[in-house]
């Protein structure tokens, strides 16, 4: 948001039942943060304007292989098991899990897959910046 003027605190807000796609495992909230980047960087305020529209999701195309390349998967199951601690938490599925990611500092270790989402989605805004020039 900052680096590049994209959005307010209003689309914070708006993602924060997204981190694991309602902390069910599925879509990573890094995925979905960085796409929403991506739409604010690239979409456009007319519903209409396809051009945008295409180059948002060609966007969205040459994240999601990056970041499935980098962490192995585009699920937060996955990437909890194979890459922040060796298997799923699942910290809403009851209080004892909770009490386990909390001790293990998963809000912690979860920011690194938030890093590389941020990372590669600001890849993609300066390549299209230097492609622009």
């Amino acid at each position: 948001m900052e680096e590049f003027g994209l959005g307010n605190m209003e689309i914070i807000k708006a993602l924060s039942p997204f981190p694991g796609f309602g902390a069910t495992g599925r879509i990573c909230g890094a995925v979905s943060g960085a796409l929403i980047v991506l739409g604010l960087y690239f979409g456009s305020d007319d519903m209409t304007n396809y051009e945008a529209t295409g180059t948002t999701i060609n966007a969205a195309r040459k994240f999601l292989p990056r970041f499935e390349e980098m962490l192995g998967s585009l699920l937060c199951a996955e990437i909890q098991e194979n890459v922040v601690f060796g298997r799923f938490m699942d910290p809403r599925a009851s209080r004892e899990n909770f009490e386990v990611f909390i001790k293990a500092k998963g809000y912690e270790k979860c920011t690194l897959p938030a890093g590389i989402g941020a990372k590669l989605a600001a890849e993609i805004i300066i390549e299209s910046m230097e492609e622009a020039n």
